[in-house]
């Protein structure tokens, strides 16, 4: 008789409850769209991700080159990385019922766009994102950031209330829709200014998901 064998099919039950790295940290959303083949890096494996997988805090998704991912979180904040990035879900803390939340994302490489959901709502949110020159925190918006126009980091708001851009150095905020900022590393961020019309359009292309079959979206509307 094996070891296993001796247990009962309940002590089973958890055992396996307590090894499988899902159960490990909490689900926080889901995968909407995909293109190419998008991994997730979690518990220091690389598994590759399809539409309607769970996602977890602490997983790193990693979109190589001719990869999106769009995803979709517990509150119906939306985030779509552009090819080429890494990103982290590193903290997700949201109760809908006390009006709270503490998030806190990484963003390693790349780009990406985000619209905040229930907890740009919230009147006093905190959704921050971090990067490897600046942290930008919304306060309940749709805003893009990304480091593929050059190595420093461009972010810009495309609806909403407003968007601030810190680091050591300094601090702006960005209130009007179609403005930005760029951070290079060591470095404040510059004076706000109004994007291009050219670079809103890249911006854009670069983190936009090409919805192959109807059902997909309507799949994203009722997700």
């Amino acid at each position: 008789m094996s070891r296993l064998s001796k247990f009962s099919p309940l002590v089973l039950i958890l055992l396996c409850f307590l090894t499988n790295p899902a159960v490990a940290s909490n689900e926080i959303g889901k995968v909407v769209l995909i293109q190419g083949k998008p991994l997730v890096e979690r518990q220091n494996q690389h598994l590759f991700i399809k539409r309607n997988d769970p996602l977890f805090t602490e997983d790193v998704l990693i979109t190589p080159v001719g990869s999106k991912i769009l995803i979709k979180l517990e509150d119906k904040t939306t985030i779509s990385l552009a090819e080429n990035t890494q990103f982290e879900l590193s903290k997700y803390q949201f109760d809908k019922k006390a009006q709270t939340s503490d998030v806190s994302f990484k963003m390693l490489k790349g780009a990406f766009r985000t619209l905040t959901g229930s907890i740009g709502k919230q009147k006093q949110p905190k959704f921050e994102i971090h990067t490897p020159v600046a942290t930008i925190g919304v306060r309940g918006t749709e805003f893009w950031g990304g480091m593929i126009f050059s190595d420093a980091l461009d972010v810009t708001m495309l609806e909403g209330k407003g968007v601030y851009i810190k680091n050591e150095h300094g601090q702006v905020e960005i209130t009007r829709p179609g403005d930005g900022t760029m951070v290079s590393k060591g470095m404040k961020p510059s004076e706000v200014s109004m994007w291009s019309e050219d670079k809103l359009k890249k911006a854009a292309a670069a983190t936009e998901l090409k919805q192959q079959r109807q059902n997909e979206s309507e799949d994203y509307l009722n997700y």
